[in-house]
């Protein structure tokens, strides 16, 4: 699931998007990809406190988050990062902000403009933007794929038998039976009552075993609240994990991107 809203005179197509703030082109995604972790920089383990935000001193970058923070050395988190401040933050190029973790959550909640610089990339389970302007370089990317948490309480979120179905979301998943059984089905709804604002994650695929009961994770969750211009010319990805040899794929998360210009 994927939604966009922008200001009078703006437009997408086919998932890439251009216009005049977008000097290259940029994709948004909610299928299947793969997330890494760049080895340019220096990399940091970090464990931080939970539900407070952190300073820039505490990811070692140069600064401050409110005047401007640079952020140059990759950091590897254990647990969620919120990240509040009133001036700017530069993520530098080749540098990684990497929670891995299913439901891991990265929040960045900026009064001034945020820079992603070229080969950054920030890896959860959800991201959160909420900042004035927000620059992906080139080849930069936020990805949550296949690290989806756990299912809203109305549902399982998890497919039935093992015939290896499909990962559902707005819908229950498919199932690979030539004749389905009632019994037997693909992963079930998670987007109950988000369509509109999406902020569900995708849910896992079905497995082929008792051994292997599920297949691909879910997708994760994307949302980036603008208030003028997100400038792309890097990815963002919330798509669904392969299944492989043990079971069908998950299905893709949520992208909530809303901006005054695209």
């Amino acid at each position: 699931m994927s939604t966009f809203s922008f200001g009078p005179g703006q437009h997408g197509g086919d998932g890439i998007w251009s216009g005049n703030e977008l000097h290259n082109s940029g994709s948004i995604s909610s299928n299947h990809s793969r997330s890494g972790i760049s080895s340019y920089a220096k990399t940091l383990k970090i464990s931080l406190p939970l539900n407070s935000s952190v300073s820039c001193e505490d990811l070692e970058g140069v600064g401050s988050f409110d005047t401007t923070c640079l952020v140059n050395s990759n950091l590897y988190l254990n647990s969620d990062l919120y990240i509040y401040g009133t001036g700017n933050l530069e993520i530098l190029p080749h540098v990684s902000i990497a929670c891995p973790i299913e439901g891991c959550m990265v929040t960045i909640n900026m009064t001034g403009n945020v820079n992603i610089g070229q080969y950054a990339t920030i890896v959860a389970g959800s991201v959160v933007f909420a900042v004035a302007n927000l620059t992906m370089d080139s080849h930069s990317s936020i990805n949550t794929t296949a690290l989806g948490g756990s299912p809203p309480p109305q549902t399982s979120g998890t497919p039935v038998g093992d015939d290896g179905g499909g990962g559902g979301h707005g819908g229950r998943g498919a199932s690979c039976l030539k004749r389905n059984k009632t019994s037997n089905w693909g992963g079930d709804v998670y987007a109950w009552s988000t369509l509109a604002e999406p902020w569900s994650y995708g849910s896992k695929g079905g497995g082929t075993s008792s051994w292997n009961k599920f297949g691909g994770n879910g997708g994760g969750r994307i949302k980036i609240q603008v208030k003028e211009i997100v400038c792309l010319n890097g990815s963002i990805a919330a798509e669904g994990g392969d299944g492989g040899l043990i079971g069908g794929g998950g299905s893709g998360g949520s992208i909530f991107v809303h901006a005054v210009k695209l």
